[in-house]
């Protein structure tokens, strides 16, 4: 009999952790759905999956020992080793490029086939499922660890504990059931090695759902913020995003005493494409003369389409001169891009201004490459002209280069 004040100690029953870890998995499969929704990206699609292959994982080894242990079983390493694969692929989805693909496929094959064809010897499927396991877990940590400047480290560090300290407990496993057999002769021996890991299974997998979740959110933000700063017809800057870089890329080349050249587009005759090709003909042209510009332009530049036909480009640390081949490049790859139809070539006009010390501000400098624009239209098309300085004579002449 239990006196008052006596606390009895809580036995953690292995079958029971085991039974919430079922309850557990099928719960996050119903909820992360619910909560990404279907109409999501393509990373966003492999957590999804991933919590729908942990969930089949473990309906897999609710049903080994009822209905058939060595075929059921195998699946259950199988899935599990399916949903690391698909997390690491959501990883590297939001993060770029991570080491190790070849490897984690490698091991994400050989594990279960292992452990299929080796079922009747109990060491070695523990062992060698444990280790392959690990090793899937580890790599996912590696995807998260590896430099991603863009992405928050929080929520990458929170991943990499709760499948660390999970793969440190599953490989301890593992050499119990394969070294030390008769310690750990089955899954659900209260070892508390294996209490331990029932445990942490709970954690990891809760903590790692938040993580991803946080990830996924990460991402919906960052594509928000692209569309917000992007002309969804060509994949440029819009007038807003690219005025707001520009002025800071101006006033740093003040600073630093750099050159910076800014370069107005305007595609020729575009009112007579659109009328000849329709508005299908005229988008084509757009994205085309975006093409060539990102084809030329190095990445320190900054590209955008201004308004309607018109593009507007900042160069940095550019002279007069280098400025001019610039726009001499273009003119060579745009040709070289072919014509939109039949006797449509497509080509454009163009205005220089190079950055004074008596202009105030990006306006002004835009307002000079703005005017000559208009005078290389005026003056036939197909040409750059160079606006000049204010401190230049007002009767001399702007430097035309025909095409």
């Amino acid at each position: 009999m239990l006196t008052q004040g006596t606390i009895r100690p809580v036995n953690l029953d292995v079958n029971t952790l085991l039974a919430l870890m079922l309850a557990n998995v099928f719960a996050m499969a119903v909820a992360v759905p619910v909560v990404m929704g279907w109409r999501v990206s393509a990373a966003a699609r492999h957590v999804l999956a991933s919590a729908v292959a942990q969930a089949l994982a473990w309906g897999s080894f609710l049903l080994a020992l009822p209905v058939h242990d060595q075929l059921f079983s195998t699946l259950w390493v199988a899935l599990l080793g399916a949903s690391f694969v698909l997390m690491w692929h959501a990883l590297r989805g939001w993060l770029g490029p991570r080491p190790g693909r070849p490897l984690l496929l490698a091991v994400a094959v050989l594990t279960p086939l292992g452990y299929g064809f080796g079922f009747e010897h109990y060491a070695f499927r523990v062992g060698w499922s444990n280790l392959g396991l690990g090793l899937l877990m580890l790599m996912v940590c590696l995807a998260c660890a590896w430099p991603a400047p863009h992405a928050s480290r929080r929520w990458r560090g929170l991943i990499v504990v709760c499948l660390g300290s999970l793969a440190l407990i599953t490989f301890t496993r593992g050499v119990l059931g394969a070294f030390f057999t008769e310690l750990y002769p089955t899954l659900r021996t209260p070892h508390p090695v294996n209490v331990i890991g029932a445990v942490l299974n709970h954690i990891a997998l809760t903590l790692t759902t938040i993580g991803l979740l946080v990830g996924w959110h990460e991402e919906a933000e960052r594509r928000l913020r692209i569309q917000a700063n992007t002309d969804a017809l060509t994949g440029l800057l819009n007038r807003r995003a690219w005025r707001e870089r520009a002025a800071d890329a101006l006033a740093t080349a003040r600073r630093d005493g750099e050159p910076v050249a800014v370069l107005m587009l305007d595609i020729d005759h575009f009112k007579r494409i659109n009328d000849l090709g329709g508005h299908e003909m005229g988008d084509r042209a757009l994205q085309l003369i975006a093409r060539t510009l990102r084809g030329c332009l190095r990445r320190s530049d900054l590209v955008c389409r201004y308004g309607g036909e018109e593009f507007c480009v900042l160069l940095a640390r550019t002279s007069d001169e280098a400025a001019r081949d610039v726009d001499k490049r273009l003119r060579s790859a745009l040709r070289a891009g072919g014509e939109l139809g039949p006797g449509m070539a497509l080509g454009f006009s163009s205005g220089l201004a190079v950055l004074c010390a008596d202009d105030a501000d990006l306006d002004a400098v835009l307002r000079r490459a703005d005017k000559a624009l208009y005078e290389a239209k005026s003056a036939g098309r197909g040409r750059l002209i160079r606006a000049q300085d204010r401190a230049v004579a007002a009767g001399h002449a702007a430097l035309a280069v025909p095409t």
